[in-house]
């Protein structure tokens, strides 16, 4: 399958708060259907336009339909839609988030954003599995 008919989450790889949640996301997607990428890597630069990659200002999530489409979603569509698809209990909360008006929601998520560089730094990460290295792409 080619990056382009993935579900990547594409995150910023210098941020704290985005590792982490990419981690909390590999341990909840039992089913494996999620793929990640930094929007600093090779992947982002093949699949995304400059203004996604070049900001650093939200996690863009490429959502695969059943029929092979794929849509790009950002911030907090971004975020519960990812969440939903691994297919956990934490999905059920997601679709409950997912009530609120995407205005609120996106609100939520920048005002986190925002503090994601002070409040979390970027540590060194645990040296992924070779099942999890297989979907994280450069």
């Amino acid at each position: 399958m080619k990056p382009r008919n993935k579900a990547i989450l594409f995150f910023d790889g210098d941020c704290g708060l985005c590792s982490r949640t990419v981690r909390f996301l590999i341990r909840k997607d039992k089913h494996q259907r999620l793929y990640f990428a930094p929007l600093q890597g090779i992947a982002a630069q093949a699949i995304l336009a400059d203004e996604y990659r070049v900001t650093l200002t939200t996690i863009v999530y490429q959502r695969v339909a059943t029929d092979g489409q794929t849509t790009l979603l950002f911030r907090s569509d971004a975020a519960l839609l990812a969440l939903i698809d691994t297919g956990s209990f934490w999905r059920f909360f997601a679709r409950i988030a997912r009530l609120l008006p995407r205005g609120f929601r996106d609100w939520v998520y920048d005002k986190i954003a925002e503090r994601r560089q002070t409040s979390l730094k970027s540590t060194t990460c645990p040296l992924p599995s070779r099942e999890v290295q297989a979907r994280i792409l450069p």
